[in-house]
């Protein structure tokens, strides 16, 4: 245990005497390499560079960690990107113009299908990329690679690249990087087996090795025409460590809960290890390397062959980060906040007012099995919760929380801090303790719930519950009638609520590639009938919304705009429905513009409150059109796309 004392005091006065004069341990540096930079396609080669060179803190500046935000917004005057890409980050050289070419893709992103987004569009990604933290010192090279073959005309991208480095001292010391398999591979092709290229990769141990840490970027592309493969057909992979098998999965990513919803395209259909408009996460494994000095690494696909017309492959990064195990036997950080938080990547779940979700950590050598969490809003009452697990070394996991977490502000700062990891000192507190921004969740009083099923109603259902977890509520999947309006009325006792909408189809209730499935909404309303709350139908798998029933707070309602306007399907052969809602009775005009502004559509309605009307404009071309509901207090409008094919 000396040794291990006396290895740590020695690297922290290292670190402290090195790290520079505005460097304080446990604060966040900001690297922007790319600010809202204009990114479009180049057809002619299907992909096009965006190469910057940034300065990041020198090497005498130690880092604990390092997060990757990557930011999408719409061009001002153009589309947004219509297409689900790829868009690799790589790391092309680290420490000026001689230091040696590397070509590292440390992030992946595929692209939102963007053309529904408005000008005012944007939305935020993050993935932790402290394996990569070491390279990120002096004049770094950042490459932002976006691929596709859409028009570079009238479409695109503003993408943001901002690198958070949080400076401390590492958990485990990095003492090498490997490449392992990197590229894009064919699969199935008779030809050239993707085991061609999957071949196994030896490597020696050296006496700094303690650990070895595998980490895979991995998606599958192309449609063939025997399984859909690789995008859409779930096919398995080994990973195998000197001839043992460590993992068996399937390459597949459930993407009907995507946060980023609704987009234009097949957005909710599951993939090969990846969504449109997400980050690609990584398949992270450490290798206790025990002494062994000779290793071999492997990855084995799935057997398969397309003798007909194969075009499937799977884009590969991997490497292997050589680490000397963690200095500290006891030491648990906070890794996220994801329920009270206001970030674009937790929005299905939040607000909240109950049950708070955080994401922990353990840094230490020792298997983390018990720990004190504190938890609150900032002012207000905090709370204990002793947890109890079983986390080995450099896992994750997240916790749910008890309580009710209700503020008297809109906005509010929620903060944790975890103590005692084994019923010990944490041997590094710099990480221990985490804030977000909270919102409150409405306040309601008696409510209507307004509940329009779709011609597939055996697929969906609702239920809420209290903050127990009790249901007040239910109804299941199977029993619903297709294209029934249902409405139930609550009068519930002070509490914090959830409803939850749920489609085991996975397709919502409203999804322009099923038009058959038809059409339905969920709204909530005041007991005379007027908004209080309306849901997006196209919510592919869930609606999660959270509510307060409270004697204290004043009832507040959501910003709702008027007229709820929703065409549907949103892409259409020229013949769609298109669903509105008034508070009051309106007199209105409904218009369709094409995109030049020219009207090739209009229809009054007097004294009109809510409806669905049928609207034709067959004898238009392809293309994109706006939707406009025309009242004397203003105008709501929606955009469409109409295509006869594909």
């Amino acid at each position: 245990m000396c040794k291990y004392i006396a290895k740590y005091l020695f690297f922290l006065s290292v670190i402290a005497g090195a790290v520079s004069a505005y460097a304080i341990p446990g604060d966040s540096i900001h690297v922007m390499s790319h600010n809202k930079v204009f990114v479009v396609t180049d057809p002619t080669k299907g992909e096009n560079s965006y190469r910057t060179w940034s300065e990041f803190p020198s090497q005498q500046t130690s880092y604990r960690k390092a997060i990757l935000y990557v930011t999408y917004q719409c061009p001002d005057n153009l589309h947004c990107g219509e297409w689900d890409y790829i868009d690799k980050i790589v790391l092309r050289k680290s420490g000026g113009l001689k230091a040696d070419t590397l070509n590292y893709e440390i992030a992946r992103m595929i692209s939102p299908y963007g053309w529904r987004f408005g000008n005012d569009w944007h939305f935020t990604w993050h993935v932790d990329i402290t394996d990569f933290a070491p390279l990120l010192h002096d004049s770094v090279e950042i490459d932002f690679i976006h691929t596709g073959y859409e028009s570079n005309k009238d479409r695109g991208w503003l993408v943001t690249l901002d690198f958070k480095l949080t400076e401390g001292i590492p958990a485990m010391q990095q003492t090498g990087i490997k490449k392992l398999w990197n590229g894009s591979f064919p699969y199935g092709d008779t030809l050239q087996s993707i085991e061609d290229f999957l071949t196994p990769i030896k490597f020696k141990a050296k006496d700094n090795y303690d650990i070895a840490r595998m980490r895979i970027l991995q998606t599958g592309h192309g449609m063939d025409d025997l399984e859909n493969c690789a995008e859409f057909c779930a096919k398995y992979r080994d990973v195998i460590i000197d001839n043992k098998i460590i993992d068996h999965k399937k390459i597949w990513r459930k993407c009907g809960d995507n946060p980023l919803y609704p987009q234009a395209g097949t957005w909710i259909f599951d993939r090969a290890n990846w969504c449109p408009g997400t980050m690609v996460f990584p398949d992270i494994y450490d290798i206790e390397l025990a002494g062994k000095k000779s290793h071999t690494v492997d990855i084995n696909m799935e057997p398969y062959v397309n003798h007909s017309k194969p075009s499937a492959n799977y884009y590969f990064s991997s490497f292997l980060f050589f680490l000397k195990e963690p200095w500290a036997v006891n030491d648990v950080s906070v890794e996220e906040i994801i329920s009270p938080n206001n970030s674009d990547e937790y929005s299905r779940i939040n607000p909240a007012c109950s049950n708070p979700i955080i994401k922990i950590r353990n840094n230490g050598r020792e298997v983390l099995r018990n720990l004190k969490i504190t938890y609150g809003l900032e002012g207000d009452q905090q709370f204990t919760h002793e947890w109890f697990g079983n986390l080995q070394s450099s896992k994750t996991q997240e916790i749910i929380l008890p309580g009710i977490i209700i503020s008297k502000e809109i906005s509010a700062k929620f903060s944790v801090s975890l103590t005692n990891p084994n019923g010990k000192e944490d041997e590094y507190l710099l990480d221990n303790e985490m804030s977000s921004v909270t919102i409150q969740p409405p306040v309601y009083e008696k409510f209507i719930l307004a509940f329009r099923t779709n011609k597939d109603s055996t697929s969906t259902s609702y239920k809420i519950i209290n903050s127990a977890g009790s249901t007040m509520n239910e109804i299941v999947p199977g029993i619903l009638s297709p294209n029934t309006l249902y409405l139930d009325t609550f009068d519930l006792i002070p509490d914090c609520y959830t409803l939850t909408v749920t489609d085991t189809a996975g397709e919502g209730l409203d999804f322009w590639f099923n038009p058959e499935g038809g059409y339905g909404y969920v709204r909530l309303l005041d007991i005379e009938g007027r908004l209080i709350k309306s849901f997006v139908s196209d919510f592919g798998s869930t609606i999660t919304h959270q509510f307060i029933v409270s004697d204290d707070l004043l009832t507040s309602f959501p910003n709702e705009s008027l007229p709820i306007v929703n065409p549907f399907p949103m892409r259409n052969p020229g013949k769609f429905d298109l669903d509105i809602f008034f508070d009051q009775p309106e007199k209105v005009t409904v218009i369709v513009e094409d995109e030049n502004r020219g009207r090739v559509y209009e229809q009054a309605l007097e004294n009109f409150k809510e409806g669905i009307i049928p609207i034709d404009i067959c004898s238009q071309p392809d293309g994109f059109y706006f939707v406009k509901v025309v009242t004397n207090n203003g105008s709501e409008e929606k955009k469409i796309k109409v295509k006869r094919d594909g």
